[in-house]
C-alpha cells in the first residue's frame, strides 16, 4: 500500500477529529489543546507539508488553551471535497470517506488519527486502589459520521461499547475496555499524539496510571528525550 495513502488517512482522522473546511472560503483549519502542541508541531504540520506542500500557520491561543493549525489552498479544499468527499463547514452532514471504507488498511491509520485528537484513554480502579483498568473512548455528536465508525472497528475484531449518553446532549460514545483491548489497539492503530501515548507508556511500565498526571510529570517518570 502506497504510504502516501496511509498518511493521507491519518491526515483525514485528523480533520474529521478537530478539523473544519471553512464554507465561504479555501481556509482549512484544525484546532487542539495546548497541552498537545509537541504533537502539533511534530506530528500533524510535517504530515500537512509532506502531503500538499503548503506551510501551515501556528498560532497559540493562550486565553482559549488552545492551538490552532490553518492553511489556504483551493487545490488541496477542492481535493478534500472531491473526490474525497468532506463536507465544509458544520459536520453534521460528515461520512467516513470512501477511501476508508473500501480499504481496510487505511482504517488504522485513520482511526489513530481521529483517536490523536478526538480520543482518550482512561483508567479506571474497579476494586483495586489504584487506576489499573484501560479504557479507550471516543465521543461525537449524534450525526451519520459518528454512528459510521461502529463499523471500521467492527472490521478490525475490536469488541466495544456503544451508548447515546444522555448526560452529555446525547453524545455518541464509544468504549474499548481492558488490556487485551488496549494492547491490541496499540498494535494495530497506535497514537502519534504523545499526551495519549505517555499515558500508555505508564500504565505500561507500572501496571496503572495516575490521574489528572502532566505530560511533563509522565515523560519525566519514563526517562523521555522530549520538549513540552
Amino acid at each position: 500500500m502506497n504510504e502516501k495513502n496511509k498518511e493521507l488517512a491519518e491526515f483525514l482522522g485528523i480533520l474529521l477529529g478537530d478539523g473544519n473546511l471553512n464554507k465561504s472560503s479555501n481556509c482549512i483549519t484544525i484546532v487542539g489543546s495546548l497541552e498537545e502542541d509537541s504533537y502539533y508541531k511534530d506530528n500533524v504540520i510535517p504530515l500537512i507539508k509532506g502531503l500538499f506542500q503548503v506551510n501551515p500557520k501556528l498560532r497559540n491561543r493562550n486565553d482559549r488553551n488552545a492551538i490552532y493549525i490553518d492553511f489556504n489552498s483551493k487545490e488541496v479544499m477542492d481535493y478534500l471535497t472531491n473526490p474525497i468527499g468532506l463536507v465544509r463547514g458544520n459536520k453534521v452532514n460528515a461520512h467516513v470517506p470512501t477511501l476508508i471504507k473500501n480499504d481496510i488498511s487505511l482504517i488504522p491509520p485513520f482511526l489513530r488519527g481521529l483517536f490523536d485528537t478526538d480520543g482518550c484513554f482512561k483508567f479506571s480502579k474497579q476494586t483495586s486502589q489504584k487506576n489499573y483498568y484501560p479504557r479507550i473512548q471516543f465521543c461525537f455528536s449524534d450525526v451519520p459520521f459518528a454512528r459510521e465508525v461502529k463499523g471500521l472497528l467492527e472490521k478490525l475484531g475490536f469488541n466495544f461499547g456503544m451508548w447515546k449518553d444522555p448526560r452529555f446532549n446525547g453524545l455518541i460514545v464509544y468504549q474499548i475496555s481492558g488490556s487485551d483491548n488496549l494492547e491490541k489497539w496499540m498494535k494495530i492503530i497506535g497514537s502519534s499524539n504523545p499526551v495519549q501515548k505517555t499515558k500508555y507508556q505508564i500504565w505500561k511500565k507500572y501496571g496503572f496510571y495516575i490521574p489528572k498526571s502532566s505530560l511533563k510529570s509522565r515523560i519525566d517518570s519514563l526517562n523521555l528525550n522530549m520538549e513540552v
